[in-house]
């Protein structure tokens, strides 16, 4: 008898493993006794935890929609595989693995996320060109592909501005650029080092961009880089559950420390629910991701919404179609009473999912008298990270709720991208605290790097 399985295709080749996302969602998947499987491409390093993962682990030899397809077929004998996924809310230098996986899915007849709005998402350019299409509240923005185009699209769009990878992950190579001199420079340093970020497969692979204008444009990893008009506000997330096409607002965060680096901005703390946002704020937010969403044409998925709010209202940042960093899950879980990871197997099962039960997570949220707070330690050097002195000081204190930190045994860049060294989730009174305690948390506990091996 043939066993029910999911299939996981993975990406992930980093020393450190980039993101806990496989590992949740199939320990849901066996506690419903599904066989949990992954697809890799062969040739890739650090297969040891896929093995581990994994009931199966098989090797493709690309990443190409008629490989799984032929995997599938292969599997027939023995499992009868229900769904297939992965970390949609990343490229990879072998393809958009989300709109592959999309695609296969719906040729097989499974659950998927519309692959075009896939596609729209990770990459904010398209993402841009859609909202502008639909009259939704944006930003000027330009895809410039050498100094010249960066010029003319800086002198159209105006300083201050941002200046980023149009994919890309980790917050690599993000600057907020006041004039000619810092955009330069800081797409001069891009050009010379884009390979350094231990995210840099996440830019994609090259290939051709449709524009507005009716012109195709060239999208080249390590040379491609959006510019968009700075938003001026408050920075804050909505995490979303999108089942079908119905699109619901499950959770709004609230960024109150952001630190802007030479090459990155880093999120230091939120807080949830959020302190500053009125009501009615609130629920502007919450309508505006919905018209964002349905604007691209999301179907199932969890998506991490990020936006400032303005004196004009919200404006998105960008929309990642899939589960929310740092302790998204735990807010999930502690406010809105709803477990992330169960929630998409569900959606990807074609399981009923009642909107019922996700507009009173909303409402369990939005009025929740608990207020928590996510706060991160990055690096504030470049070098070997070799782990933490102080941890103690988290194990003894009542406000903790979880934390975790970065495996050892890496080489860090401090300054051109993001680096969660340590993360943390806990119980606050209110923004004041979770200021305190973020203090308190970068006081007591130190971060151990070899300078020595800094590059």
């Amino acid at each position: 008898m043939k066993q029910d399985a999911i299939l996981f295709i993975d990406i992930d080749e980093s020393p450190s493993a980039r993101y806990s996302y496989r590992e949740p969602h199939f320990a849901q998947a066996r506690s419903r006794g599904l066989a949990c499987l992954i697809a890799a491409v062969s040739g890739r390093d650090y297969l040891e935890r896929l093995e581990q993962d994994s009931d199966e682990l098989f090797l493709l030899e690309a990443l190409r929609e008629e490989a799984i397809l032929g995997l599938v077929k292969e599997l027939e004998g023995r499992y009868s595989v229900r769904a297939i996924f992965c970390h949609a809310g990343h490229a990879s230098a072998q393809g958009q693995v989300g709109c592959i996986v999309a695609r296969v899915c719906r040729q097989l007849g499974l659950v998927y996320a519309c692959p075009d709005a896939i596609a729209a998402c990770n990459n904010k350019f398209l993402m841009r060109q859609v909202l502008h299409r639909h009259g939704l509240r944006s930003v000027p923005f330009a895809l410039c592909n050498n100094h010249q185009e960066l010029e003319e699209g800086a002198a159209r769009i105006g300083y201050p501005l941002i200046v980023k990878p149009a994919f890309g992950g980790a917050s690599a190579f993000i600057r907020k650029c006041s004039n000619w001199s810092e955009l330069s420079s800081h797409y001069t340093h891009f050009l010379a080092h884009h390979g350094e970020a231990s995210c840099a497969d996440f830019y994609g692979c090259a290939h051709v961009l449709p524009d507005d204008d009716g012109l195709a444009r060239d999208y080249i990893p390590g040379q491609s880089i959006l510019l968009e008009g700075y938003i001026s506000g408050v920075e804050g997330t909505v995490e979303c559950a999108i089942i079908g096409e119905r699109v619901h607002p499950v959770l709004i965060n609230e960024k109150l420390l952001l630190t802007e680096r030479s090459g990155t901005v880093l999120e230091n703390l939120l807080i949830t629910p959020p302190a500053s946002f009125t009501a009615g704020e609130c629920d502007e937010i919450r309508r505006y991701a919905i018209d964002c969403l349905r604007a691209v044409g999301l179907t199932n998925a969890l998506v991490h919404f990020e936006f400032r709010l303005t004196e004009l209202g919200p404006i998105v940042i960008e929309i990642n179609p899939r589960l929310g960093g740092l302790y998204v899950n735990a807010a999930l879980r502690d406010l809105a009473k709803l477990d992330p990871y169960q929630l998409y197997i569900s959606v990807l099962l074609g399981e009923q999912v009642r909107d019922a039960e996700l507009e009173a997570a909303a409402k369990q949220a939005a009025d929740c008298a608990q207020s928590y707070s996510m706060l991160a330690i990055y690096p504030q050097e470049s070098g070997f990270f070799k782990g933490f002195a102080g941890v103690d000081y988290l194990q003894g204190h009542d406000a903790v709720v979880e934390y975790a930190v970065q495996e050892p045994g890496s080489h860090i860049d401090a300054d051109i991208e993001e680096h969660y060294l340590l993360k943390c989730w806990v119980k606050v009174d209110g923004a004041a605290q979770a200021h305190t305690l973020h203090d308190a948390v970068m006081h007591n506990l130190s971060a151990i790097i070899d300078k020595r091996h800094a590059g």
